[in-house]
């Protein structure tokens, strides 16, 4: 069993959820994710790594209220227990095992939308840590989405924020404040994390410009495994799995029209009951699969 250390609500659906998992904690790295089962009749959910405390052994997830299973999940209390939380899982972020010296010479701009912003904040806190500089693009639908400002800020203060009615900061869209930020300054390296259709504008936009560009395809994740195929991506004409190759890969290289096929395959409850038929119990679907809830919102 693993006991919730504190939950907590982020904004009107958002959560933010911090578990005690030693053993976990221990081997996270930036980028990887966690499965989850709340009890025995739960299903067993994928999330992102949104924080890692090695010396308390303590991970944090966050989710969205969408479905059942997040609403199971947002009922719980500190002191409460989850049956499993196993990890980690995926490949960590590619910036782990990049040369400290080549990343100390890149200019790196971080982009993310709505809640996707929580899902970054490993990556720039590894940065951090290492005394590497970088700029932060944060989007925003309106004032009551904004999210995990005060931690991102723990990072960097080179901070933009937008939002799409102008409630905060700039007004307009990712790509509008992305452009900007590309015309002004020269980057070599933008990650970003988000809606698959955010992504798709950043890359398109970078490869014009001749900018190494990453993109998190966390969305596409169901049991986290690889056994259903549901996660399958082609990358430079290459088919491999977003669960165990990535979740993140060059945004430049993407079939982003398979993904976004693959994505919405599984949006319907005709298509969730025939996965299950095809697949059995141990592939079930929630309403809500789990990475839709971090960045959909």
């Amino acid at each position: 069993m693993y006991n919730i250390v504190k939950i907590e609500s982020l904004n009107k659906n958002l959560f933010a959820m911090q578990v005690s998992a030693p053993r976990v904690a221990k081997s996270a790295r930036p980028g990887q994710f966690v499965m989850l089962r709340i009890n025995e009749k739960g299903e067993r959910l994928p999330f992102s790594i949104c924080g890692i405390d090695k010396e308390n052994g303590v991970i944090t997830i966050v989710f969205r209220l969408v479905g059942d299973s997040t609403k199971d999940l947002a009922s719980l209390k500190s002191g409460d227990e989850l049956l499993d939380f196993a990890g980690p899982y995926g490949q960590p972020s590619r910036l782990i095992n990049e040369d400290r010296q080549i990343l100390k010479d890149k200019k790196i701009l971080f982009v993310a939308e709505n809640s996707a912003a929580t899902r970054i904040y490993t990556e720039a806190k590894y940065l951090n840590d290492l005394g590497i500089g970088f700029k932060i693009s944060l989007n925003f639908k309106d004032r009551s989405s904004l999210v995990y400002i005060d931690k991102l800020e723990e990072t960097t203060k080179d901070i933009i924020i937008s939002t799409v009615d102008g409630s905060v900061g700039i007004k307009g869209t990712t790509i509008d404040v992305v452009n900007k930020i590309l015309e002004d300054d020269k980057y070599d390296l933008v990650i970003t994390m988000g809606s698959i259709d955010m992504m798709e504008a950043i890359s398109n936009l970078t490869k014009s410009k001749e900018i190494e560009t990453i993109v998190s395809l966390t969305t596409l994740m169901l049991d986290g495994t690889g056994m259903c195929g549901a996660c399958r991506v082609t990358v430079g004409g290459k088919v491999l799995f977003a669960c165990q190759d990535g979740p993140e890969f060059d945004g430049h290289k993407i079939d982003f029209e398979e993904v976004r096929s693959r994505q919405d395959i599984y949006k319907s409850y005709e298509a969730k009951s025939e996965f299950r038929e095809l697949y059995g119990k141990e592939h079930k679907i929630q309403e809500e699969t789990a990475f839709e809830v971090s960045d959909n919102d």
